[in-house]
């Protein structure tokens, strides 16, 4: 025979299967197995936690949803203001959709409290680039409906951009130029940037390219400045940056204290959003991370995940990524 404890009965919130389990005295897993999957367990243990979940109130997180919550037409977006064009997706395919976006402050502590906090006022939620993507789920393992883009969290609907077939492309276009060896100046603490050092590793090694690494560069035309001096230790041939700004910065030193000329003497690649690439002359080479694209998948998923709860399905769209060619790489 089980006790509920006082603490157990005296619970406000939505009971999850985790309360189910404790008072059980049972695996979570068995606990799901036991009321999704009947006849996977001893019969005793899957009756008893029948009982427990009973006696608790406890209901799948769809039908609680269902019962419980009014939609609002409404969908949080935590997003750093810079990603303008992704951000203009965002708000052009939620007006189609007719929901209204409700901006919130993209810092990093705060996304958390954040995600705590305004859950129950809108309907779903959009977050770009977590740096606490575990953290999320960990604290808070039922919020849906949830789209993270730019960043690959588990057992989350996650939109980003293709980065195994963008750097191919980008291999491909450098060989044929008949370079044989990159720098690549990226920042640490972003998924983007350590994905494209996990393809560029692979990349490299299959087709006989030299990759040098320099990471803790952020993007920002001070940084592309500072990094100069790190490729000078090697001189590769292409200088490869997550960032369009850091390529920019590193390519105004070059010139400035070097007389190093782009792209006769070293080519230089930009990963990241090609509009501001434009704005530099040469117009840089990009490897274009499709925002556009980005946000406006990131919606469509959220959408159907707000309109079909019963069969949420969690999973990863990815988003081929495209070569803008400019003026900034040469043949070797």
């Amino acid at each position: 025979m089980y006790e509920v404890s006082d603490s157990a009965v005296a619970v406000k919130r939505r009971v999850t299967l985790d309360d189910v389990a404790k008072v059980a005295h049972v695996a979570t897993s068995t606990a799901s197995r036991a009321l999704n999957r009947p006849g996977r367990i001893n019969a005793e243990t899957e009756a008893l936690v029948h009982q427990v979940a009973n006696d608790l109130g406890y209901e799948r997180p769809e039908i609680f949803w269902r019962r419980t919550h009014v939609l609002t037409q409404k969908i949080g977006v935590t997003i750093r203001l810079q990603e303008y064009q992704m951000l203009a997706a965002i708000q052009d395919k939620m007006i189609l959709d007719q929901y209204l976006p409700v901006l919130y402050p993209a810092v990093s502590t705060r996304v958390l409290q954040t995600v705590k906090r305004e859950f129950n006022n809108v309907d779903g939620l959009i977050i770009d680039n977590p740096q606490i993507p575990g953290r999320i789920r960990l604290e808070i393992p039922n919020t849906e409906p949830l789209v993270v883009t730019n960043c690959l969290m588990d057992e989350t609907t996650c939109v980003v951009p293709d980065t195994e077939q963008g750097v191919a492309v980008l291999l491909t276009h450098l060989s044929s130029l008949r370079h044989q060896s990159i720098t690549y100046f990226y920042a640490k603490d972003r998924w983007l940037d350590r994905s494209v050092l996990q393809a560029l590793r692979s990349g490299c090694e299959r087709d006989g390219l030299v990759l040098h690494t320099v990471g803790n560069v952020g993007d920002s035309l001070e940084s592309g400045h500072r990094a100069v001096s790190a490729w000078r230790k090697h001189l590769d041939s292409v200088a490869v940056f997550c960032g369009a700004l850091s390529a920019i910065g590193f390519m105004e030193e070059l010139d400035q204290s070097l007389r190093v000329s782009v792209p006769d003497d070293v080519s230089v690649v930009a990963i990241g959003d090609a509009f501001i690439g434009r704005l530099h002359q040469p117009r840089t080479t990009t490897l274009e991370v499709p925002y556009r694209k980005i946000g406006t998948e990131a919606v469509r998923q959220l959408v159907s995940q707000i309109r079909h709860r019963s069969r949420v399905e969690k999973r990863v769209k990815l988003v081929n990524m495209r070569l803008v060619n400019g003026g900034t790489t040469g043949f070797f």
